[in-house]
């Protein structure tokens, strides 16, 4: 079984910016992993250390395994577990 590490920064202006939605988004698919049949296992944590040093105009900000994405949105996240639970 793969795992993803997703980590969403915490921060006040990533929280401002939509990092919640994110969230949300990621719990779900974490619920209907069975039904997607993603042979997945996604580990969530929120954290205030991703975005530090990188700026004001980039939150909110993803760490998926290691992998920084910056303004990040619901769409793109979910677009990026996707295509990482589908590599072989």
């Amino acid at each position: 079984m793969k795992k993803l590490n997703v980590e969403i920064c915490a921060c006040n202006r990533c929280i401002m910016m939509g990092a919640m939605d994110i969230r949300e988004n990621v719990e779900s698919l974490k619920k209907l992993k069975t039904q997607l049949r993603l042979n997945t296992q996604v580990d969530l944590v929120m954290s205030r250390r991703i975005c530090q040093n990188l700026g004001e105009e980039i939150s909110p900000v993803v760490s998926i395994n290691g992998e920084v994405m910056t303004n990040a949105t619901p769409e793109s996240v979910m677009e990026q577990i996707i295509k990482l639970t589908q590599r072989k």
